[in-house]
């Protein structure tokens, strides 16, 4: 074990499932068992060989399967850059509809995960194809991007299910609202439109602000809709949601690229940092 993997990976494991199936499925069945739903996603994107777009379908399908005999209230997210994207968007949309099709035949939903902006288009093009032909299919969209809200109505439009996240890419000024609170009043005007003509749709934040209003917004509403966080993160919030009645779901990752993921986590949460440095002394 390197020095990355000795010094980093335990601190990691605060946001992250570890690097194998078995670590996330044990997690699952730990938030299960706390009345928390989970999101699993195998770490990995941009994939550049063929051959690993595959496999990276394939562990997709083993993990519902494995989610499905588990028993285990829950679902995969996917980014399609996993699937092939840059390399080839038809192989892309070719294995999507392999890991779409088995989540329809299991009665599981399926999430799809949005990336870097160069992305988006071909993303949300490839969403609405195949949502067309699996109802269950759902696509972040994310809020610090300005072109966000025409975005969201065109998938709202098509009957699309959304996940709604602030954003933790690198992007340029001209793409997205740079402040805490341009993103935070983004966001909260994306929120007035799922609430008005979403269904099915995820409030992913751990902004208390943000939780606040999805709250006032919903009323006494506690379907159609649910709060989706990260794993280690506002832990104490999650609990309380669900004692309140709403439907939690925890963002569990996996895999050997557990690196990159925990690098962005660092970047979006900096107090991630004070985590990774107490672990150190």
């Amino acid at each position: 074990m390197g020095l990355k993997e000795t010094l980093v990976l335990p601190v990691a494991r605060h946001w992250i499932s570890g690097v194998n199936m078995d670590s996330a499925l044990k997690d699952a069945r730990a938030a299960n068992s706390k009345g928390i739903g989970v999101v699993v996603n195998f770490l990995g994107e941009e994939i550049k060989e063929p051959s690993t777009a595959d496999a990276h379908a394939k562990e997709y399908v083993r993990l519902q399967q494995a989610l499905a005999d588990g028993g285990i209230r829950g679902f995969p997210s996917v980014k399609l850059t996993q699937l092939g994207l840059a390399i080839n968007e038809e192989e892309a949309r070719r294995r999507l509809e392999v890991v779409a099709s088995n989540a329809d035949r299991l009665g599981q939903l399926l999430w799809v995960d949005m990336e870097g902006s160069r992305f988006t288009d071909a993303t949300i093009s490839t969403y609405l194809e195949a949502h067309d032909s699996h109802k269950g299919l759902g696509l972040a969209v994310q809020a610090y991007m300005r072109r966000s809200e025409q975005d969201l109505k065109r998938i709202l439009d098509r009957g699309g299910k959304v996940r709604l996240v602030k954003g933790a890419y690198k992007e340029g000024r001209d793409s997205v609202f740079t402040t805490r609170d341009e993103v935070r009043q983004n966001y909260s005007k994306l929120l007035e439109l799922l609430f008005k003509g979403g269904d099915g749709f995820a409030v992913a934040t751990h902004d208390s602000v943000l939780i606040d209003k999805a709250k006032e917004m919903a009323g006494t509403r506690r379907e159609g809709f649910r709060f989706e966080m990260l794993k280690g993160i506002r832990d104490e919030l999650k609990a309380g949601l669900s004692k309140e009645g709403y439907k939690v779901f925890e963002y569990l990752p996996y895999g050997d690229e557990w690196y990159a993921y925990s690098r962005r986590r660092i970047g979006e949460h900096p107090s991630n940092v004070w985590l990774l440095l107490r672990s150190l002394f």
